[in-house]
């Protein structure tokens, strides 16, 4: 990222949300980004990915300039670039289980793989991030319970 500069305008002045800010990634670095309420994390960050459009400065992966890129090139792009939203909760779908809402990406970016291969790799994606594959019917405020109750019996056990 070099100079990005994402604006938002009120009346009756423009809010620079995030002013000169650049960095550089390397292959395996990861990049938290953290600062006082308001400060532009999350404008930053949605800039980075696409949801807003920075109106200076240059967004780079890989080479390639983001902002300069085609809604086709962006599909190819987004699967290597993510976005943690600060309330994850809210940013599931309540109607769709464990197991859906990680398969979707794979149903969007890997078409080609039949019904038993999402299952599997849904599967070992939950292992990964340490969730029993028994959740994968859950849904999202369930394993939000689940985790109360279990905090309840490790605090009075």
């Amino acid at each position: 990222i070099k100079n990005d500069k994402s604006l938002f305008f009120a009346k009756p002045q423009t809010l620079k949300a995030v002013k000169d800010v650049s960095f550089k990634l390397y292959a395996g670095e990861t990049l938290g980004v953290v600062g006082e309420s308001g400060c532009g994390k999350s404008t930053l960050a949605r800039a980075i990915i696409g949801l807003v459009e920075a109106s200076e400065g240059e967004i780079l992966w890989l080479g390639k300039h983001l902002r300069k890129q085609s809604a086709k090139q962006w599909k190819e792009t987004r699967k290597d670039i993510q976005m943690i939203f600060q309330d994850p909760l809210a940013s599931l779908n309540p109607r769709m289980n464990i197991g859906e809402i990680i398969a979707e990406p794979l149903k969007i970016y890997q078409p080609h793989l039949s019904a038993a291969e999402v299952k599997e790799k849904v599967q070992a994606m939950m292992l990964k991030v340490g969730l029993l594959p028994n959740l994968i019917n859950r849904y999202p405020h369930e394993l939000c319970q689940l985790k109360q109750k279990h905090r309840k019996h490790f605090l009075k056990p």
